[in-house]
């Protein structure tokens, strides 16, 4: 139990087993805690939605690997993203390094660093 992480549904069960092992102990604050848990863990199984920036940046993440896969033989900076990628022109180049960062972190784009430049390509 040391290793395992505390969440509210966590304490909610600890503290209706200790009340229902104790004499005396209302019933009705018994069943106000377990529907409380109830709650609580039908909120918590309910998938989450992207949102609109999330499903923007995922659109834009599959336009660059478009991109990255139809010029595979040769890397690219951000700057010659930015530059050749239409649907980013005009980002900054923090948002479009953010996205390159997720890429690779997702194992579709490689980054490799030449002469102290950081370039990106397909992955194999």
């Amino acid at each position: 139990m040391a290793n395992k992480k505390m969440t509210y549904s966590n304490a909610l069960e600890q503290a209706i087993t200790m009340l229902t092992s104790t004499e005396g102990a209302s019933s009705e604050v018994i069943d106000k805690l377990t529907a409380l848990k109830a709650t609580l863990d039908k909120k918590n199984a309910s998938p989450k939605k992207q949102t609109a920036q999330q499903k923007k940046n995922a659109e834009i993440k599959e336009e660059i690997a478009e991109f990255l896969a139809e010029n595979k033989d040769s890397g690219f900076t951000v700057t010659d993203i930015l530059k050749e990628v239409p649907v980013v022109q005009g980002d900054s180049n923090q948002h479009v390094s953010a996205l390159m960062r997720q890429l690779v972190q997702d194992n579709i784009v490689q980054k490799y660093s030449e002469k102290r430049r950081t370039y990106f390509k397909i992955a194999d």
